[in-house]
């Protein structure tokens, strides 16, 4: 049985020092950092059973990282070997051998012809930014020109409302995890990327590992999923009977999110 394996990255298989928990289990690899802090690491057990998972599986990171903040994190160095798929960006960038995929942007060039613009859907996401206290809110920024980011601490849910109408009579909608939001195109997430990747390797099931609610749609597409005790999809209250929540937090919960997967991607 072919198996397609997709999972998220941070705060799932990776995370920054202040979201490791309370407990390190044994040697950890750290793959990126700020001023020496580590802002994401895994440790050596859970880049071991990554390493097999790929060997069994069709691995795919489907994250919201850039490409270029991807390519920071040298996962193929780190697990032993490079997932032949990524999809960055929510979905909007489909990496094959390490190179964005061109048949998938011609697809997310249509997609995006459907409604406005990333210039305007920038512009936009500024404009109401602007109406909050800026000791409060960050720039907008922009992953690969499909993707919107910024930082708000604590947003106001009328606030979010309001943003979230405009946008959806512009063809986008948007997504909040923890102190971030997300504008993306209506219809573009990490499971239709994920699907696609499914279509070229004839998957016949799915599993898949994801903690915030970008991760939400790919966990329902899934056969089987998990998600981490500490993801703010859990903290929210959100379950589905295939969904299976960690018993660990932080680096613990992503050597077991490892585990998991692999004795499932065994199974035939």
């Amino acid at each position: 049985m072919s198996t397609l394996v997709a999972t998220d990255l941070d705060r799932t298989l990776v995370h920054s020092a202040r979201a490791a928990g309370p407990d390190v289990p044994g040697d950890v690899l750290c793959l990126e950092g700020r001023r020496g802090v580590p802002t994401a690491m895994l440790t050596r057990r859970t880049a071991a059973t990554l390493g097999e998972l790929a060997r069994r599986a069709t691995w795919v990171p489907a994250t919201t990282r850039s490409v270029a903040e991807f390519r920071r994190l040298g996962l193929g160095s780190a697990v032993g070997t490079t997932p032949r798929y990524a999809a960055c960006a929510s979905g909007g960038v489909l990496l094959v051998d390490g190179a964005p995929d061109p048949e998938w942007e011609a697809r997310v060039r249509h997609l995006l012809a459907d409604g406005a613009p990333v210039a305007e859907a920038a512009d936009l996401f500024a404009r109401h930014l602007a109406r909050l206290d800026p000791a409060t809110t960050g720039p907008v920024r922009d992953a690969d020109d499909v993707l919107l980011v910024a930082r708000v601490a604590d947003p106001d849910a009328g606030w979010l409302d309001e943003l979230a109408a405009d946008c959806g009579a512009r063809g986008w909608r948007v997504a909040t995890h923890g102190a971030k939001v997300h504008l993306l195109p209506a219809g573009l997430d990490k499971s239709v990327a994920v699907a696609e990747v499914g279509e070229r390797v004839a998957a016949a099931r799915l599993l898949a590992a994801g903690d915030s609610p970008l991760d939400a749609e790919l966990l329902l597409a899934a056969d089987a999923g998990v998600q981490p005790a500490d993801g703010a999809l859990h903290g929210a209250g959100w379950h589905a009977p295939h969904v299976a929540v960690t018993r660990g937090v932080g680096l613990a919960a992503g050597e077991e999110i490892a585990a998991w997967l692999l004795a499932r991607a065994a199974q035939v």
